[in-house]
């Protein structure tokens, strides 16, 4: 079963997700300049956003290279407990995750670890049993092998609904790898965007005296504004799985992962331009075939503005006429369909129209009623 979500979303002026010159960042595609939203961005977004954290209510993982430091520091009771904590989390570390960066003075790992709160907890427990002991722990045997042990408990499964989604990779120690059970697609515009604009702005020094004029400071912010199609799709096996098939839990992460696709957008310069905008149209397929596809295609041809009344409405009538077309021909088996179309577009497909909803509450009920035990 897959799930499979698309959304047209349309951004006012704004800078949702700069690149290394501090520019919108964009991408080629049919032949023309388009404004673009990383996928790395939209899912960090999402991640750590109340929107999903509220909707799945348990701990989400936690991105860091500070996990000796983390753990000596929740442990430590005196200068001493410190120092026998952090030589230990510093073993546990490198034989599970990482080694730690040799530049850094505070027992970094050298790469950033992914990692549940119940992974943690087990870490701190471990450390802390043996502590007031007086035992030397037995790390060895603490992490164990894919049969017992931390990697036994932790391999291929996680607690953390994030993580599940996202997965992890671990190059130097994969016995703790996950594979994602989510893909999200780079956000394009539907249509062509040149070049950024720029917003040329002064700052005033309050204190100055009145008759002294001119600027404190000035400087450029890039923008721009366009109208983009979003897609992401959830394998649900692979959900559960990642969840040690505790399927309740891969439901509210479903209902979590819809949520924030729908409401949640990178936070760049928000401050700045306000880059609250909910989406155009939202369209969410629950496929039993693990077939489908992204749509983006239907926008090869850059869509253009129609009688100057925006791209939205072009954008939603190339995305229908994609669709017809491209299921009439490669569709394995009848998906489970649901649409959120707020603003009451015209939508050029009888399919679509027909499985309209009014909610996003609805749209995401479409979906997560048609997931499984297994």
């Amino acid at each position: 079963m897959i799930i499979e979500l698309h959304a047209i979303q349309t951004f006012a002026p704004s800078n949702l997700n700069r690149d290394d010159t501090g520019n919108p960042k964009e991408a080629l595609f049919g032949g023309v300049r388009r404004a673009r939203i990383s996928s790395q961005s939209a899912k960090r977004a999402m991640r750590v956003s109340d929107v999903f954290a509220d909707a799945v209510d348990v701990p989400t993982g936690t991105r860091t290279k500070k996990l000796v430091t983390h753990v000596r520091d929740h442990l430590k009771e005196n200068d001493d407990d410190a120092l026998w904590y952090e030589e230990r989390a510093i073993k546990i570390a490198e034989n599970l995750y990482a080694k730690l960066d040799s530049k850094s003075k505070t027992a970094e790992t050298s790469v950033l670890l992914y990692i549940s709160e119940s992974e943690i907890n087990e870490i701190v427990e471990f450390l802390r049993t043996a502590r007031q002991n007086d035992e030397e722990p037995e790390i060895a045997k603490f992490i164990g092998s894919a049969r017992k042990g931390f990697i036994g408990k932790f391999a291929n499964r996680t607690s953390a609904p994030d993580i599940a989604l996202f997965g992890r990779m671990l190059a130097e120690k994969p016995d703790l790898n996950i594979d994602a059970a989510c893909q999200v697609a780079h956000a394009i515009s539907t249509h062509e965007v040149n070049t950024a604009e720029f917003d040329y702005f002064t700052a005033v020094d309050d204190f100055n005296p009145k008759e002294e004029t001119g600027a404190g400071m000035l400087g450029l912010v890039p923008f721009n504004s366009a109208t983009y199609y979003r897609c992401a799709r959830i394998c649900w096996q692979q959900l559960l799985n990642n969840l040690g098939g505790d399927a309740e839990l891969a439901r509210q992460t479903v209902s979590a992962f819809m949520s924030a696709f729908a409401l949640v957008v990178p936070t760049g310069m928000q401050n700045s331009f306000l880059n609250k905008h909910q989406p155009d149209f939202l369209l969410a397929a629950a496929r039993p075939n693990n077939d489908g596809q992204s749509l983006a295609n239907a926008f090869e041809n850059p869509v253009k503005p129609r009688n100057s009344n925006g791209y939205a409405a072009p954008s939603l009538e190339a995305l229908c006429r994609y669709w017809d077309q491209v299921e009439g021909a490669f569709r394995l088996a009848e998906p489970a369909l649901a649409v959120l179309n707020p603003r009451g577009y015209d939508l050029p497909s009888a399919e679509l129209t027909d499985v309209s909803v009014a909610t996003l509450h609805d749209w995401i009920g479409v979906m997560t009623s048609e997931l499984s035990e297994g």
